[in-house]
């Protein structure tokens, strides 16, 4: 079983490894969903050093294995991370740091444990850490499946804009279901210690699931690259041709973002630009490459800014910033300010002051 999870470790490792190599080229909630990944693969790996018939029974494995394993509890927020980001666009994971605390209370314990296991392994203050970070490692089930579950519920509700986010949509929905069962799985192997078979068929099932999962991103990356690469920005080969690349087609795409409004869903993706232009994603890329000299955000988010703008200039201070940023299409204020401090000069703060200054004297 522990070569089992070695391997599935080895799988969500590799996985890691390749959407950080091709970080650049993928949506952000596939860079997210990565530190999922990886806090899944370090777990598994560290399961294998504490429990040490793979890797040599000495303490320096033993204390690293527990060191590691403290990432039991750093990967289930990214599942709710992963669907906020599908749903809403990118997310601000500063924003969101209260998640980790119960990664920060666990890593803790488990550095007070190895420190004890060191100094003094047969001292009551050893058996007390250790008692305390197993009480707290109790917890991990109703967190990993509480997270899955708030995951699956903002699926749910989520109102998806276009075909390609249906599809991917419901893609996610059976992801988070099978890693929900994957954890009800690992639940029953816990609690059915007094039926070994039980237990050790849950056990069994959910590794095989866990490895199957391991791979479905790299599977749906290659199979669906539509889903995962659209914010790519293809170079525009010097033979494409002119009828797909004009400026006819970039004034229309420009026509049709600000008639419709676009820019004002957040989760809007270049592939629902193609769909409005009856374009590939390649060719929507070039030509906004070509005749805004820019890439997909920036093209969008020049005309959120300009929203925000006119939304700064014509509202009473009253009115929030983070209003404003939702209305213009935003979700994160660290990125509305980020953006907005690049193309604009100043902060939107200092953008409203300026000129209701420059109005009312």
């Amino acid at each position: 079983m522990e070569i089992l999870q070695l391997i599935a470790a080895f799988n969500f490792l590799m996985a890691t490894g390749f959407i950080w190599y091709n970080k650049e080229k993928l949506d952000q909630a596939i860079y997210v969903f990565s530190f999922f990944l990886l806090g899944k693969g370090i777990t598994l790996l560290s399961n294998g050093m504490i429990v040490g018939d793979v890797f040599p029974e000495n303490i320096v494995v033993y204390g690293s294995g527990i060191l590691l394993n403290s990432f039991l509890f750093f990967y289930a927020p990214f599942l709710y991370f992963f669907a906020m980001n599908i749903t809403k666009g990118e997310v601000s994971i500063k924003e969101h740091r209260i998640h980790f605390v119960p990664f920060i209370i666990f890593s803790l314990l488990s550095i007070a444990v190895v420190l004890y296991l060191f100094l003094d392994s047969s001292g009551a203050a050893f058996k007390l850490m250790v008692y305390l970070r197993n009480t707290f490692e109790s917890l991990y089930f109703l967190q990993v499946i509480g997270y899955t579950l708030a995951g699956l519920w903002i699926l749910k509700k989520y109102q998806a804009t276009s075909k390609k986010s249906r599809e991917i949509s419901k893609w996610i929905k059976v992801i988070l279901t099978v890693f929900l069962l994957i954890w009800v799985l690992f639940l029953m192997n816990s609690i059915m210690i007094e039926f070994p078979f039980l237990s050790s068929l849950s056990l069994f099932l959910g590794m095989v699931l866990l490895m199957a999962l391991a791979n479905i991103t790299l599977f749906m990356l290659f199979s669906n690259p539509e889903y995962f690469y659209n914010t790519l920005v293809p170079k525009v080969v010097k033979s494409y041709s002119s009828d797909v690349v004009t400026k006819k087609k970039y004034d229309d795409l420009c026509r049709i973002v600000k008639e419709k409004e676009l820019y004002k869903i957040p989760d809007l993706k270049i592939g629902d630009l193609s769909d409005a232009i009856q374009e590939s994603a390649r060719n929507t890329s070039a030509i906004i490459n070509t005749y805004y000299e820019g890439n997909y955000y920036d093209f969008i988010n020049s005309y959120r800014i300009e929203e925000a703008k006119n939304l700064l200039e014509n509202m009473e201070q009253d009115v929030t910033i983070l209003s404003i940023l939702y209305e213009a299409g935003f979700n994160s204020k660290s990125v509305f300010n980020t953006v907005f401090k690049n193309m604009v000069g100043e902060t939107p703060s200092s953008y409203r002051k300026t000129h209701l200054a420059a109005k009312y004297g």
